[in-house]
């Protein structure tokens, strides 16, 4: 939309259309790598995925009942650079947005935070 609205206030088109999103492309090939991670961050899900190498904890979900799993929240403290746990829960995760779940993730929140930061 952006894009749309540059064209529309200036003489020349924008050169955004030819520049990919992180995360386009095609699916390399990892099949070890859940659908879910693919589905939210393209071909950036092996990255994701690798974050648990050595901490295989991450790689289940946060709590239970909630499909977020340690290493969305591990790659959105130490590469969005989330600082706080409603940044991650809030803006990277969506679970913010049921009270009830908050609670039951603020703990791995405060945790991927605290690895990030060590």
């Amino acid at each position: 939309m952006a894009s749309d609205a540059v064209d529309l206030i200036t003489s020349s088109p924008g050169r955004t259309s030819d520049i990919a999103l992180i995360g386009a492309g095609p699916k390399p090939d990892a099949p070890q790598v859940p659908d879910r991670l693919w589905r939210r961050y393209g071909n950036e899900a092996p990255v994701v995925w690798s974050l648990a190498d050595g901490e295989p904890g991450l790689r289940e979900p946060i709590a239970d009942n909630l499909p977020v799993l340690g290493v969305e929240l591990a790659f959105g403290a130490e590469f969005e650079l989330a600082m706080s746990p409603a940044d991650l829960l809030d803006r990277r995760t969506r679970i913010g947005l049921v009270p009830s779940d908050v609670a039951a993730a603020t703990p791995a929140a405060e945790a991927a935070l605290a690895m990030a930061r060590a």
